[in-house]
């Protein structure tokens, strides 16, 4: 079982095995991103087409998302397989809250995991018309974010409960 995953420069050659997840597609960028992967038998690398936005893991539904430019990934926790992918993905931003559910942002909405499923995402309403959402940390179960008033551009930050799925005022 996958239990940490981060974002590393490229490794020097044979310093890690590694596992190559590409996705066979004409709008592939020509970037790599590598992520050092933790499991029970130890330290592995996987290289994943496109730019790095981010990498989280949910033990709560068994997987690992790991989100570039050209595609976001859905691996299995246990296999390390590829489960699904979602080409040219709109998300910028992903994070992980404490009790295991993952979040993404486009910048423009605020969504979660709900399965393994990407197509199962459910869109969480914002309290304001977001531009430039961004994940800025986690106090405990409060994530904070940092956007823009869409069309207002008055800075904003928003909180939110992933405990009791609300917005704190």
């Amino acid at each position: 079982m996958i239990i940490s995953a981060e974002h590393i420069e490229q490794p020097y050659d044979g310093e890690y095995f590694e596992k190559i997840y590409d996705i066979n597609s004409v709008w592939n960028s020509r970037d790599w991103i590598w992520i050092k992967f933790i499991d029970e038998s130890g330290e592995w690398c996987g290289e994943f087409r496109g730019s790095y936005k981010g990498v989280s893991i949910s033990q709560k539904l068994g997987i690992v998302v790991v989100l570039t430019s050209d595609h976001m990934y859905v691996l299995d926790i246990d296999s390390a397989e590829l489960i699904e992918y979602l080409s040219q993905p709109a998300y910028v931003g992903i994070t992980a809250s404490p009790l295991g559910d993952i979040f993404v942002t486009s910048g423009y909405n605020f969504a979660m995991f709900t399965t393994k499923k990407i197509n199962d995402i459910k869109r969480i309403e914002i309290p304001v018309s977001p531009d430039s959402l961004e994940f800025i940390e986690w106090k405990e179960d409060i994530l904070k974010m940092s956007c823009y008033k869409l069309l207002e551009w008055d800075e904003v930050e928003l909180f939110f409960d992933c405990k009791s799925m609300q917005w704190i005022n």
